[in-house]
Order: C-alpha cells, then structure tokens, then sequence
C-alpha cells in the first residue's frame, strides 16, 4: 500500500472537550482502522480545541460531544440495556455514541462494519474493505445486545483483552485496561465458587463444625437458617465478610455465593427438614440456599442504601443452580401448567440465578423434554417463579477435547431459548488451557456474535468465518465441517450416540463405536487436499498462517486416530505418528487432551500411548 498521508480537510475525529479514556481509545481505533481502508491518517480534535474552532469540514464524533447532544439523541440504561449503541449520520456528519464505556467502543466498531465491513474473525484475522476514495454513506443504527454479561470463556478471548472487546466480549476473566471501557460485570473473585472463600474452613471449621457438612466439602446452609447461637453467629459471620467483599469491588455488580465444585450436599436432619419444607416436589437444597439468600439479599440491599446508595439497585447477589442445587425448589402445578414454589422461596429483586446445564445431551436444545429434563425444568422453574437468570454454558467436551462436540446445530435454538426466558447474562466455558481445539476460533466468532444477537444465523457465520480464516483452502475445511455433523448425525441414529459436555460422559463417548476408522481416514484424505490448496498460496506469510491453521484443525482426527487405533498400525509407524503429534501439538497450541492441566498434557497423552504399544497395557483417561 502507498504511503498514508494526514487527512485535515473534509473530515475528522472529533471528541469532548475533556473525553474519556475509552473515548480516547475509540478515537485510536478509528483511526487506526480508517488508515487500513483509505490509507489516510484522520485528525483528531477535541472540541473548544484551538483546532477545533479552526476546523471547517464534517466530523466523525464520538462519545458525549456538544455536536451529539444537539442532536437531541439520549441514551439511557432503559433504551441502551448498559452497552447499546447509537451510530448516525446527520448534516454530513458520523455521530457515535453508545450508555456505557465499552459501548463507545463497539459504536466505533459498528460504524467501521457498515462503513468498511470492518470484521473480526480473529486476533490475526481482521477484515476491512479498502479504497482509494471516500464517500460516508448513510447510517441510523441502534444496536443492543441481547445480553448484559456476554463471556466467550475460552482461551483467546480470557487471555487477549484487544481481541476480547473488539468481538463484544466482557468475559471476567478477561483483564481489560480502563480505557477498554467497563469489562464485566462480575467481581473478579466471587463469580464462580466462593462459600469457602467467604468462610474458610481453615479458619473456622476447628471450631464450628456445625458451619460445614460432616465430610467439610461445603457449607451447611441450613445451621445459618437457625435461631441458635451457632447459627446466628454463622450468618453474622457470613455477613461481615460478604460486606467485605463487596466494598472492595466498587465496579462490580454481580457477586455470587457459589458451592463449592463438588457433587454433595449436607445430609444432616436439619438439612433435610428445610429442604422438605422448601424444596418442593423434589425437596431440593435449592430450596434452602433460595431462603438463606432471600434473608442476605434484603440485608445487603438495606445496607447498600444507608453505606453506598448509588449501588443499592445494581449489585445483584447470585446463586448457582450447579450440581446438587440445579433442580429449582418448585412444584408443577398441572391445572396452572406451571410451576409454583412456597413464598420464602421466591426469589428479591436483587437476586440472580446463574443455573448450568450439567449432564445435558449438547445435541439437543435444552428444553428438549426427552434427552434434557434437568436442563428444561432448570429453565422454566427458575422463571416460573420470577428468577432473574444467568447461564453457564458449556462448549467442548471436557474429558476429551479432540472429539470435537456436536452441537452445531443447537447453539441458536439454545440462545432463543435464552433470551425468551429473560436471561440477562451467558458464561460460554470452552477450553480454558488450550487454544487449539477443534474450531476453537470460529466458536468464539459465532458465539460472540450470538451474544450480542441471538438471531444471527448460525450456519451464515460459520461459512463466513471459514471463508475469511482458511482463505484458499475454505473449499475443503467446509467440506470437514459438513461431513463431521453429517456423521454425526448419522450415528446418532444408528449407534445412539448422543453429545456430552461433562468430563466423563464426553470421555466415556469417546470410543470406537462411535468413531470408525474409515471416517478417520476420510477426514484425514479431506485434510490433504486442504493443505495441498495452502501450500499453493504464493505469498509465503499468508501461505504459512493458512496452513498452520489447517493443520490445528488436523490435529483433532489425528489425535481420535492415535487415541482408538494405534494398535492397527506397525509400532515403528506409530512411534513416529506419536512423535510427530506431540511436536506439532506444542507447535500449534493444543497443549491439553482434557481439562486438568498439568496432568493431562498432551506429553503425558502420548506416555500413555506409547506404554500401549510397548506393554499393551489398557487405557485410561486421566
């Protein structure tokens, strides 16, 4: 490209007179991106600047500038839903704002899609129209995300906070500077599991062992519920820490009481007493927990008035609707058809309900009333009784990464679902340790776009995606998505086979009923003619980046083919086969075979494979 040159005559940035650091930052976006497409270099002038009064052309403005509040436009947290944005043109002007921070920032980016077709497909992977000549067209766009929280928890995303806010994502693991605009929603340390963290049985169990179940693998909710001394001074105890906690996140808004990440709960009477007389048909824990919480709640709430009341109505107190407390405390009432809880059990106004579909089949939506009951009654259960809702998703197979999940064809039906039942924010958890599972980039581009719009079609993003990303050797990674969901759904009919999140249902799923090796090796022969298309790009920068990404695409049925049939081969050509695995792995990031890093590396896979051959000893997952 020719050299840029400074564009001082019919446009440029223009922002507050004192802007904010992430109106700055947008403002460097804009530029930055506005040079790739036309080659020249905006200006950026701040307004009562003495460029701004010397300055006759037409603005792209951004944030809170004069010019767009006398464009009588107003963004509220009611019209916006905290990151909506507006992008407009008016009198030969571009006027982009968005309610919050980050929102200023996706305005940004909205205009230079429609602009530009400005697209992020990955960290290394940025689209942008370009042109030798400029001519702004016209724009009225709102665009408001369907969803609050949108965390696309997977390894790229969490560990590159650009790549993360240019794809919409606010993911809490995510570390964003503060020009980067807001981030999550959640505190950075009680999002997940955090009883433990709030009462630590290192600190306290010696001494109230009435606080945690008889095995101290979680807490005993029910004690807290009791007029004892015990019991009152466990929930004061609770309190002051939970308080705590809260002052020292003034940003965050979402604090969750999370059990521990275990299967169990307490089995002492007491326990089972409330749960009997607020758990519902069921007598589900649930049931206590939502009564515990109600009690914490209100206080908080009242505290929050009196200490810090500018956060009274947005710090949201969540549980999680995880393992032994998913099953929501209700009733199915069928002359109603719905379901009812006992009063105590409905949940305050400042309370969430973060439910995860453990244990459902991905190849089905979640309300599918055959293959995913939990997962249904979770989601009109909590709703029915008035829940806010928050999900924690899952997007891989947990216990085998290399079996790539078939859910494809579910991911909008789940996202609709989501939305009509007044879900307000979505954790997406896929690979956390590995970049280079199968599809891995093209899941984080379409469930980002979901998570801002739950009617993007899924199929459209994917070919988009694969066009943009494989570039010459689209033709056959398409040609492998097909043929891999084809299979599948064939063997769901003839073999029974059905798709699985968890670590040991997606391990024990993982075997050669399922997985033939003649697909294996058609896969394979797919994965030839796609390198033998990368190999012919003439440009050697492009030609190597496309097939490295092939190549992490390949690892996955090269990883099934040693995992199910290495013994089919001659141990000196499977020796080698191993060899060649491990290094490409580490070359290409797949540094896991499951979740549980370090002790499922890809290294000790291999060990594993390799004491087969020599011993002929059985497998075993890790």
């Amino acid at each position: 490209m020719k050299e840029s040159k400074k564009c001082f005559g019919q446009y440029a940035v223009l922002l507050p007179e004192t802007p904010t650091k992430s109106e700055v930052f947008a403002s460097e976006e804009l530029v930055r991106f506005f040079e790739q497409a036309t080659n020249e270099v905006l200006v950026v002038i701040k307004e009562n600047s003495k460029e701004f009064f010397a300055f006759s052309g037409k603005y792209f403005s951004i944030g809170n500038t004069a010019l767009f509040k006398q464009s009588g436009e107003i963004l509220t947290l009611e019209n916006m839903n905290v990151d909506g944005i507006r992008v407009f043109t008016k009198d030969g002007n571009a006027l982009m704002n968005g309610f919050s921070e980050s929102g200023k920032i996706y305005a940004v980016y909205e205009f230079l899609k429609t602009q530009f077709g400005f697209t992020v497909y990955a960290p290394d992977e940025i689209y942008i129209q370009q042109s030798n000549s400029f001519a702004l067209k016209d724009m009225d766009i709102t665009s408001i995300p369907d969803f609050v929280g949108r965390d696309v928890h997977n390894y790229t995303p969490i560990y590159d906070p650009l790549y993360s806010l240019r794809i919409r994502s606010n993911g809490v693991r995510t570390v964003f500077p503060e020009e980067y605009g807001e981030g999550s929603v959640w505190s950075k340390t009680y999002w997940c599991h955090s009883t433990f963290l709030l009462l630590p049985p290192d600190r306290y169990a010696e001494n109230h062992p009435e606080w945690y179940t008889d095995n101290k693998l979680q807490l005993c909710i029910a004690t807290a519920l009791e007029d004892t001394e015990e019991g009152r001074l466990m929930y004061s105890t609770f309190m002051e820490n939970f308080k705590a906690v809260i002052l020292a996140e003034p940003k965050a808004k979402y604090f969750i009481v999370g059990q521990e990440d275990v299967g169990y709960t307490c089995d002492r009477e007491k326990s089972k007493r409330m749960n009997a007389q607020y758990g519902g048909e069921k007598q589900a824990s649930s049931g206590t927990l939502m009564v515990f919480i109600n009690k914490v709640a209100r206080e908080i709430k009242a505290w929050l008035k009196e200490t810090a009341p500018e956060r009274a109505d947005s710090v949201k107190i969540v549980i999680f609707a995880y393992q032994k407390t998913q099953q929501p405390p209700v009733t199915w009432n069928e002359e109603k058809g719905k379901y009812e809880c006992v009063p105590e059990v409905v949940p305050e106004d400042n309370i969430v309900v973060r439910f995860a579909p453990l244990a459902s089949v991905y190849s089905k939506n979640f309300l599918d009333e055959e293959y995913n009951q939990a997962s249904r009654t979770s989601i009109l259960g909590w709703s029915d009784i008035g829940a806010k809702l928050s999900v924690w998703n899952y997007d891989v197979g947990f216990g085998s990464y290399e079996y790539p999940l078939y859910n494809w064809q579910v991911i909008s039906e789940n996202y609709k679902i989501f939305k009509k039942y007044g879900v307000e924010d979505v954790l997406v958890q896929g690979p956390c340790d590995s970049p280079a599972t199968p599809f891995l980039a093209m899941r984080d581009y379409v469930h980002s776009n979901l998570l801002w719009n739950v009617n993007a079609s899924v199929e459209g993003l994917v070919k988009d995606f694969i066009e943009h990303y494989y570039k010459q050797a689209s033709k056959y990674i398409y040609q492998y998505y097909e043929y891999v969901n084809a299979y599948y759904k064939t063997v769901e009919v003839t073999e029974g086979f059905l798709a699985y999140a968890g670590i040991w249902e997606s391990a024990d799923v993982s075997i050669r009923k399922y997985y033939k090796k003649d697909f294996l090796e058609n896969c394979l022969k797919i994965f030839a003619k796609a390198k033998a298309e990368a190999q012919s790009i003439e440009e050697e920068e492009i030609r190597n980046l496309v097939l490295s990404r092939v190549k992490r695409e390949e690892l996955a049925p090269r990883y099934m083919m040693l995992d199910l049939y290495r013994r089919d081969f001659d141990k000196k050509e499977c020796d080698c086969m191993i060899k060649d695995f491990v290094k490409d792995a580490e070359e290409l990031g797949l540094k896991a075979y499951r979740e549980g890093l370090p002790r499922t590396s890809i290294e000790k896979r291999a060990e594993i494979w390799s004491q087969d051959l020599k011993f002929g000893t059985p497998i075993e997952y890790l």
